[in-house]
């Protein structure tokens, strides 16, 4: 019976949850802005490389950036050739989205504004050609892990 303690006890220890790193908040970063700026101010920054912060959520035929600042506008996300992300921000991410849960994120990428017509299947005017993704993170509280927003 003794012999069965320590086992019994490792056990336990590897049932218990323990939060991991792709359940901690996106440390802040000073460099990006919050998407709903660069929305309001969307001339200034068409076609320049920005650091975002944003909700990110899977769609049908691609994804899509949001913010519970400005939760009706949807910028259609495209990855650049050159896109590399963080190891574990990309396994977050994947494994957030693929349960069609909002994932905080933090990337680089290259803002454009629709000149005609409009970008993606949520036919967005905005589009953010991610090159980098930085960090992704379980949203914080319960409402904010809403169902991907009804595409049009």
């Amino acid at each position: 019976m003794k012999s069965a303690s320590p086992i019994i006890i490792l056990i336990a220890a590897c049932l218990i949850p323990v939060a991991s790193r792709s359940e901690k908040k996106c440390p802040v970063n000073t460099e990006a802005i919050p998407l709903c700026t660069a929305i309001a101010d969307a001339s200034q920054y068409d076609g320049k490389d920005i650091t975002v912060g944003g909700i990110y959520y899977k769609v049908i035929h691609g994804s899509i950036l949001t913010s519970s600042g400005c939760p009706k506008t949807k910028v259609n996300m495209r990855l650049a050739q050159d896109w590399k992300g963080d190891k574990q921000a990309i396994r977050t991410r994947n494994s957030l989205t693929s349960k069609n849960q909002g994932t905080d994120v933090v990337l680089r990428g290259t803002f454009r504004v629709a000149r005609q017509g409009c970008f993606g299947q949520t036919c967005s005017l905005y589009e953010i050609e991610e090159h980098e993704l930085l960090c992704a993170a379980r949203r914080e509280s319960r409402d904010d892990r809403e169902q991907v927003p009804q595409t049009r």
